[in-house]
């Protein structure tokens, strides 16, 4: 299998991903986030890049929740923030939710061009690379959101996940990104995922947000088998 790993979605092009089976990355927190929500109940979840077509979209949408935040904090007008804790089952269950972040659903909307996307966090991360497996894909491509262009240590830490479980039982054909995001996590492996997500720079920062919580959530490894897919026919990720 031959899979490339991207650390930002700003240096990922059409042509890197064209038809190649992709996974968005942004463990915190819009990936965990939106496996979490789905967890709980939600019927759909509705990405969007821009913080106008959110509004635009609750005015078509109006049972919807609006979700979404920037540079950490909910946004104004909004249902809810980014928190996981935010998506329980009594605020989620049927609803659909549009969401709106600084960085993930950026990601999303830049992975148009793949043939099929699903969405890993740590929570999720061997049951995607258990979904990889299953569809027998060749060609895949691993897309971490980053924070604001620059490489973020807690996405690429479940990237490697990712290909940790993948690396089981699968001949992997790695680029020097996925080889170094499958070393990290092994290497950090033995520290574990609380402690080592919470080097990260963006895990620091929500610290200092109050949503240390938040971080030690997004943590946990392999605490369901969900894993969101994204319908290109209707913009939506279902599970």
């Amino acid at each position: 299998m031959r899979i490339d790993c991207y650390f930002t979605y700003q240096v990922c092009f059409s042509h890197h991903i064209a038809e190649r089976d992709t996974i968005i990355i942004d463990v915190l927190r819009a990936s965990s986030s939106i496996v979490t929500a789905l967890m709980n109940g939600a019927k759909s979840i509705i990405p969007v890049a821009k913080i106008a077509a959110a509004f635009e979209l609750k005015t078509a949408l109006p049972e919807a929740l609006l979700a979404g935040e920037r540079d950490g904090e909910k946004l104004a007008g909004f249902d809810l923030g980014n928190s996981p804790y935010e998506f329980n089952k009594q605020t989620v269950a049927g609803r659909d939710i549009i969401i709106c972040t600084t960085n993930g659903t950026q990601a999303i909307a830049k992975a148009a061009a793949a043939k099929h996307i699903w969405l890993a966090a740590l929570i999720n991360a061997k049951a995607v690379a258990d979904k990889i497996l299953q569809e027998k894909s060749e060609n895949l491509a691993l897309l971490c959101s980053g924070t604001l262009a620059e490489p973020s240590l807690d996405d690429i830490l479940t990237a490697g996940a990712v290909l940790y479980h993948l690396n089981t039982s699968a001949n992997l054909r790695l680029n020097d990104s996925a080889l170094i995001a499958l070393k990290l996590y092994e290497n950090c492996k033995s520290l574990g995922m609380p402690q080592a997500l919470g080097l990260a720079a963006h895990a620091q920062l929500l610290k200092r947000y109050n949503h240390g919580e938040d971080v030690e959530y997004c943590a946990r490894e392999n605490i369901t088998e969900i894993v969101p897919w994204f319908d290109k026919k209707d913009g939506r990720i279902y599970k």
